[in-house]
Formats: C-alpha cells, structure tokens, sequence
C-alpha cells in the first residue's frame, strides 16, 4: 500500500507524531474511496437504526451491558484470574502477555515447539494492534488470513480501515481488478463470482494448516468459554480443523459469566450491520474432547495488556467497555468522509 510520508501514530502508546489534517485532505482526493465509504456505511448505519427500532428495549440492554462490562473493568483482576482457572480446568493454556512483543513472541514459541508451518488466521484486531503477521512471517512462517476483507487486504498488502469490515475502503471493481491480476482470472465485479474464488483457494488452507489464530469477541470468566462471531465460515474453520488453536485478545473481553452473553449478542450484531444476529456464534471451551469429533487438539489463550491497565486509571477508562461494533464509524460523518487510515492507528478515531 502506498503510505503517506507521515509518522504513524501508535495510539495505544501515543508515540510518533500523525498529522491527520494531511492525512484527511489524502483521502478527501480520492473519488473511489468515497465511493465505497458511502455504499457501506451508509448501508450498516440505516440498518442499525431500523433493526435497533425493532427491539423496544434497546436501551435497556444497552444499559444492561454497561453494566456488566464496568463490574469487569472495576474487578478486572479477580475475572483474569478466575477466567485463567477454568480455562485450566477445562484443558486449554493461558498465557499472559505485557506488551505486543511479548504476545507475539508467546504465539511464535507455540508454534515453534510444535513444528507449525502454516497458519491461518481469522479476523482479529488485536493482531493488527501487535503487527502478529509481520512478526511470525519474519520467523519462518507461513500466514494466511481467511476472513474474506483480511484475505484481500493481505493480497494488496494493505491494513483494515474500519472495525468490523476491514476492506470497507474498497470498491468491488478494486477488488476484481486485484483478483485478476493476483489470480490471472477474467473475473467481473459480481461479489459472488469474486467469493467464489476465494472460497476455493482458501479451502486448501485450511487443509494444510497446523495452527489457527483467531480473535475473541468475548471470553466468559465462570467457565473459561471463548465466543466468537462472524459471518463467515472462516472463523469455524481456524478454530476446529488445525490441531492448535491459539486465541489472542486483549484483557478487557471478558464478561463475568457465559450467562451474560445473549446480552451482547442482541447488541454486537444489530449494531455492527442491521442484522439480528450474525450468521455464526461459535462458543470454545477448551479444546476437543475424547469423546469429540472436531476441534482443536490444544487451546491456548493469549491475554494482552499492551497498555489497557493504565487506562483503566485514565480519563480513557470508558474505550474498554466497547464491545468493536464499528457502529460509531458508520454514523461519524468525517469517517464516512475520508476513512479509517485518515486515522492513523489501528481503532479509527470515532470510537
């Protein structure tokens, strides 16, 4: 990708400089760019405000949750450490990582002493906050992403520009114009034809891979249970075809109990894209069992702090209640305007 010659901005440290205004003024020149923010975000942010209508105690759950999520931030270490007992109790590892390089250095050990070659990896944020990829390529290791906007990002060699649709700044005759030169295809921009494609050479990923990488959306402290989320297959197929399964994701996911979880789901989904609930809900507790027959044969979790216990003691204490919905992007008018990477840093700026 072609970079601006401006510092990048660490937002998590607040090291560098990052001149937004050039940056903004970049973005505002370019007519595609436009063109998808306003077919995407416009989309997802009607459809929240419809769908959010349709659930009269919207609000109430919205305060529900808040709730939950700030008795974790006020409790923060007995949850950790609860969570990290019924992981073990229930077969999985926790490690525990200060900074980004101390994650990566944690992923990269497992899968060394392990004889990993291939990895696949499903969307996660959190990687994107560590540089995972850039750190485990230069090891030796082959990383595939498979969350489908990931998966053409890393063809372009380009970074995620929103939340929750990561290839939101580009328009689908961009992409067919990369598949085409990348796959030597005669495709059309019929979204698809273009999945299709994807589809087929991913597949054999996941066939070959020795370890799969993923996210979470939230980590259940009572029974050591990892939810995810998605609308892809992606996500299902990282966490139970590779004998590993490694889950990175920062300390401030967890809710106090796997009870607790319709609560976010009636939220996550509606808010993020208008639907009622995404396509899939996966739910890991600890790896597969004798008497199971999927599933990762070992579960490890990563916990990252990277900076987000000092900001439960810092005016920015409320950033840790959110849940990664994107819905603050898709109803900011100067990220419908000129986009993520005007931004700087891995969370666009409206959050």
């Amino acid at each position: 990708m072609k970079e601006l010659a401006i510092v990048e901005n660490d937002q998590v440290t607040g090291q560098g400089a990052w001149d937004f205004g050039a940056a903004a003024e970049h973005s505002l020149g370019d007519a595609a760019l436009k063109t998808a923010l306003l077919r995407a975000t416009g989309k997802f942010d009607i459809g929240r405000q419809e769908i959010m209508a349709e659930l009269p105690e919207s609000e109430l759950v919205r305060e529900k949750a808040r709730q939950i999520k700030d008795d974790v931030l006020a409790h923060l270490d007995t949850y950790l450490a609860r969570f990290a007992d019924s992981v073990a109790a229930a077969g999985g590892t926790v490690h525990w990582a200060t900074t980004t390089d101390e994650a990566n250095s944690i992923i990269a050990q497992i899968a060394r002493e392990r004889g990993v070659k291939r990895i696949v990896k499903s969307k996660s944020m959190v990687s994107e906050e560590t540089h995972l990829n850039k750190s485990l390529l230069s090891e030796g290791f082959q990383v595939i992403e498979t969350d489908l906007g990931e998966y053409i990002l890393q063809i372009a060699d380009d970074r995620p520009s929103h939340i929750v649709v990561p290839v939101v700044h580009k328009t689908k005759e961009q992409i067919t114009d990369l598949f085409n030169r990348a796959f030597n295809k005669k495709l059309s921009p019929v979204p698809e034809e273009l999945t299709a494609v994807a589809r087929e050479r991913l597949r054999e990923e996941f066939c070959r891979a020795d370890m799969g990488i993923t996210g979470a959306n939230f980590a259940a402290a009572d029974t050591g249970t990892i939810v995810q989320v998605t609308n892809e297959g992606n996500g299902r197929l990282s966490t139970t075809w590779p004998p590993v399964h490694v889950v990175l994701m920062g300390i401030e996911k967890l809710i106090p109990r796997l009870a607790d979880v319709p609560v976010f789901l009636k939220l996550l989904a509606r808010s993020a894209t208008g639907q009622p609930l995404t396509v899939y809900t996966n739910l890991i507790t600890g790896p597969r069992g004798h008497s199971e027959g999927d599933g990762a044969h070992e579960l490890h979790v990563v916990l990252v702090d990277n900076g987000r216990t000092a900001a439960l003691e810092s005016r920015y204490r409320e950033v840790l209640r959110c849940i990664r919905c994107g819905a603050c992007l898709n109803t900011c008018p100067v990220y419908q305007t000129v986009g993520g990477h005007a931004y700087g840093g891995v969370y666009p700026g409206p959050i």
